[in-house]
Parts: structure tokens; C-alpha cells; sequence
């Protein structure tokens, strides 16, 4: 019996609901209550993303990937070390679970409205590329001062800096210039791994990446070659040479003309970096924990050490540091399933991304991203390999 096709509203619900999740999940903003950032935000941004996405699971047939039954997993161990192995809050193991669960009814949803998803990436990537090349056309071109976006949408004002080292630092919509290469940096590699090739995605990929390069932040330098690589092995095949060569000609010519170097050299070799210097008292407290706090985890509620920013160091080291063997062993089975898919090479360039994302642990932009990754991504192997299918568990009851 084949599955009915949707009608044009439900594709264009999907295109919408897609785009407004994604938007959210992908330009996080603040509330501050006494002082203190307040985890609402988190908390509306998960439960109208669900309602937004969850319809589309009804309307057409939900199947259940490997990979989201082993996210499901790591959701169990981590749910499991949280509630019994060192206890947190109870509405934090439920922000947990809201984020994480998002993340598998999104990856889901995208593989059936695969269509409408790739346009709604595309469609958010655009829209944050644009503001923030406005933002600095603005400011370069026209003289003004940096024009505070963030504020004009979301309220609260962004942390940005006209003169921080010799170089103005942009943000677009997002709350800061780190804030904005760490988000779109994700939200680019998932694009990559995500989308069939077309010169409409390669064209979003190379201006989102370009994009990214205006925040004038340290995290760029890391996302920028990273995102380079991974689409000329993804897209080895599709794209002339000349391609890249644009691309690394682009970005060269704004490291020159831009003042960015001498900015770099100032901030990482003339004075100790305070991103840098936070992610080495991290990583130094966590080394000072006894081997058994190394063995079970040093727990997802507070940080080992104070005002370091543990999270900083990146999702990876997170994970594995508060989870202990628990949550290792399960983030383990989702590693060696992107291996033995996807191949060593790509899965290394895949790792690279949560290695050193600073996104907190639980947020569902960084699931979505390990969730494709432990999905068979075209092109990745040999042809006979490369669309083996990651098995499916089958829902009946819920085609409609």
C-alpha cells in the first residue's frame, strides 16, 4: 500500500515549521532575572519547537532509524547518571529530555520532509547571513556604528565590541560573535551532511561559511577550515577544484585586507586569552578529580570548578567528563556506528565538530548534527556502501 502523498499546506506547514524550529534552536537569546541568566529561554525554545515539529510525524509514516534508537540510549544513560549516579534538579532532567527528544522527532521529521528541510536550512542560514553582512556593510561601508539586531528582536542586548583589539567584532542576530560561529558552524556542517548536492546548497554552504569569518571570533578560525574540508571530500565529486579555490581565495583576501591576523596574533600571542584560559582551568579541574570521579563522572548539574565555563571546552569533553563510563559507552555505540558508515576520514572531520562546540551538552542543535552523522551520508564510502540504509523499526498506526 503506498504512503499518501501530503498535501500542498502540509509541504508548506513543513517548510514553516521546520524554518521557525530551526530559527529558534539556532539563535539562542537571554533573560536575565537578578543578575543571573535565566533558563526559560531554553525551556519555551524546546516546547514550541515540539509543538511546531511534532504534527509532522502524524502526517506522514515515522520510522525510527538506528541512530535514534541509539541517541534514545545515550538519552537513557544520561537520564540514568543524572537521577541516580549524581542527582540534579528534576526541571533540569526534564530540559534534558525535552532537548534531546527534540532532536530525534526533528531528525526523523527531516528524513520524511526531506525537501522541506533542506529549504528551511538554507532559508535560516540565508537570513543569518544576510544580517550580519549587513551589520558590517553598515558599519565599513557606511560609517555607522554596529547596529545591535539581537536587540531590536529578541530584547536583550548583544555582546559585541567595535574596537576589541584593533578589530571590530560582529554578531548579526545572534547574543555574541563566538555565539554566532559556534550556531552556524553546526548549523553549516548539518546542511553538508544532510543535503543532496545542488548548487543552491553549495552556493548557502559558502556564504554561511564566509559569514561566519565576519564574527572576527577565535571559534571561527577553528570552524572555517573545518566546514572547507568537510565539503570537499562530501562534495569531492560534484565540485570543480576551482570551487574551493574560490572559496579559500575569498577567505584569504578578508584575512588580509581585514586586519584579522595581526588581531589573532594580538589576542593569542601577546595576552592570555580569556576563552583560552577558561578552557585550561576546566580541563586543570577536571584532571585534579580522583580517579573515581574520573570512573563515574563529575555530574551534570554543577561545574568542577568555578566561573571556568566548563562547557567551553566543548561537547565532547562534556559529555564524557560528566558522564563517566555510563554515558561513554553509550556515545561510543553512536561513534562506531559513524565509522562503519560513513569511514574513517569523515567521521573524524565529523568528530571535529562537537569536539570543540562550546553549545551546552543537552541542546538539540548539536544532537540534530551527531544524529546525521551516525546516519549514512551520501558519498561518504564507495558507492555500494554509501547508501546502505541504518535500519529502520517501523511505527505502524501512525501513516495517515
Amino acid at each position: 500500500m503506498t504512503e499518501r502523498r501530503p498535501s500542498r499546506s502540509g509541504t508548506r506547514y513543513a517548510f514553516m515549521a521546520f524554518s521557525a524550529a530551526l530559527f529558534l534552536l539556532f539563535t539562542p537569546f537571554e533573560q536575565t532575572s537578578g543578575g543571573v541568566n535565566s533558563m526559560v529561554p531554553k525551556y519555551l525554545v524546546a516546547a514550541v519547537s515540539i509543538m511546531l515539529v511534532a504534527p509532522l510525524v502524524f502526517i506522514r509514516r515515522f520510522r525510527l532509524r538506528t541512530s535514534s534508537v541509539l541517541a534514545l540510549l545515550a538519552l537513557c544513560a544520561i537520564l540514568f547518571h543524572s537521577m541516580v549516579m549524581r542527582p540534579v534538579p528534576g526541571q533540569f532532567i526534564f530540559l534534558i529530555a525535552a532537548h534531546i527528544g527534540l532532536a530525534i522527532l526533528l531528525h526523523e521529521a527531516s528524513l520524511s520532509w526531506k525537501p522541506q528541510f533542506e529549504s528551511a536550512l538554507s532559508t535560516v542560514l540565508i537570513i543569518h547571513a544576510f544580517f550580519i553582512i549587513l551589520q558590517a556593510a553598515l558599519f565599513y561601508v557606511l560609517g555607522f556604528g554596529i547596529y545591535d539586531f539581537h536587540k531590536a528582536i529578541f530584547g536583550s542586548h548583544s555582546r559585541f565590541a567595535e574596537d576589541f583589539l584593533n578589530i571590530a567584532r560582529f554578531s548579526g542576530l545572534q547574543i555574541e560573535p563566538g555565539t554566532y560561529a559556534n550556531y552556524i558552524g553546526c548549523l553549516v556542517a548539518i546542511l553538508i551532511v544532510s543535503s543532496d548536492f545542488s548548487k543552491r546548497v553549495m552556493w548557502t554552504a559558502f556564504v554561511a561559511v564566509l559569514s561566519i569569518f565576519l564574527t572576527n571570533s577565535g571559534s571561527s578560525v577553528y570552524f572555517v577550515p573545518v566546514l572547507i574540508a568537510m565539503m570537499a571530500f562530501l562534495w569531492r565529486q560534484r565540485i570543480r577544484p576551482s570551487h574551493i579555490i574560490v572559496l579559500v581565495c575569498a577567505i584569504a583576501l578578508y584575512l588580509f585586507f581585514s586586519g584579522f591576523i595581526t588581531h589573532l596574533e594580538s589576542r593569542f600571542l601577546e595576552r592570555d586569552d580569556g576563552s583560552l584560559s577558561h578552557r585550561m582551568e576546566g580541563v586543570a579541574a577536571y584532571m585534579a578529580t580522583t580517579l573515581e570521579e574520573k570512573f563515574i563522572g563529575v555530574g551534570f548539574g554543577a561545574d568542577p570548578c568555578v566561573r571556568c565555563y566548563y562547557q567551553d571546552i566543548g561537547v565532547a569533553f562534556n559529555l564524557v567528563s560528566r558522564g563517566g563510563i555510563v554515558v561513554t559507552c553509550a556515545l561510543a555505540l553512536m561513534a562506531f556506528r559513524a565509522l562503519s558508515l560513513n569511514g574513517v576520514v569523515l567521521s573524524v572531520l565529523l568528530f571535529l565538530i562537537p569536539l570543540n562546540e562550546k553549545i551546552f551538552f543537552y541542546e538539540a542543535p548539536i544532537w540534530i548534527f551527531i544524529l546525521f552523522s551516525a546516519t549514512a551520508i551520501k558519498n561518504a564510502k564507495a558507492p555500494k556502501t554509501a547508501h546502505r540504509d541504518s535500519g529502520q523499526l517501523k511505527f505502524a498506526g501512525l501513516a495517515r
